[in-house]
């Protein structure tokens, strides 16, 4: 009876690690080094299609380019040396934007550009404020 206590969960959680270990492996992975491409990662390889979301196309620069200019027009021009700064310091465009000291004027312009240069993002909170 002891043994049944003991061995039945060793035999499970031996079964779930080798499994997991197996998981992370697998050749699908794009963290795993194949073959021989000497030892070069499979991610490293991948160049960004213009398909993937995150792809940092020339074409989405020219977007956020024009968005930008849009926003800096609503904009004093100390809240553009402002925003320049968060900007080159990494910050994303809404969240820097919105961190100005906007007027309810300036927030309704700058709402909707960012509702026409991205309305697929209809239900996200423009203002976090």
């Amino acid at each position: 009876m002891i043994k049944k206590q003991i061995i039945l969960p060793t035999l499970l959680f031996a079964t779930l690690l080798i499994g997991g270990m197996t998981g992370c492996t697998s050749s699908k992975s794009p963290d795993v080094s194949q073959g021989d491409n000497g030892g070069t990662k499979v991610s490293d390889t991948n160049t960004s299609t213009p398909s993937s979301p995150g792809a940092n196309t020339p074409e989405r620069a020219q977007k956020r380019e024009a968005i930008r200019q849009q926003v800096e027009a609503v904009l004093t021009p100390d809240q553009v040396k402002e925003l320049s700064a968060k900007l080159q310091q990494g910050e994303k465009m809404r969240k820097a934007v919105f961190s100005l000291n906007l007027t309810a004027e300036q927030k309704t312009k700058i709402q909707d550009i960012f509702k026409t240069a991205y309305p697929h993002r209809k239900g996200q909170s423009q203002d976090k404020s």
